[in-house]
């Protein structure tokens, strides 16, 4: 492949980027609107024709890795797996 054709490539894929970016920024917005809607209502569920909207508190328990770490650090490296991946990006 020629760099002619790789610069190509490059370049739409930052144009498709931004699209997504925008469409990102239009999803935010819609959500936005749809939230303060319910917040209005005083509702965490709301019908919408054939769609049911939810927007509710969700608790969850996560580990504390940094806390393990300072309080037990040996067992925290017991505990600690390595991986490995790639990162794609163009600047």
């Amino acid at each position: 492949m020629s760099s002619t054709e790789i610069l190509t490539l490059v370049e739409q894929y930052k144009e498709a980027q931004q699209l997504v970016e925008a469409a990102q920024a239009e999803m935010d917005d819609l959500k936005r609107q749809i939230t303060e809607e319910m917040a209005r209502r005083d509702v965490d569920t709301m019908d919408a024709g054939t769609h049911k909207v939810r927007y509710q508190t969700v608790t969850s328990s996560r580990l504390d890795s940094k806390g393990l770490k300072a309080a037990a650090p040996e067992l925290a490296a017991c505990f600690t797996k390595t991986t490995t991946s790639r990162r794609f990006s163009i600047a």
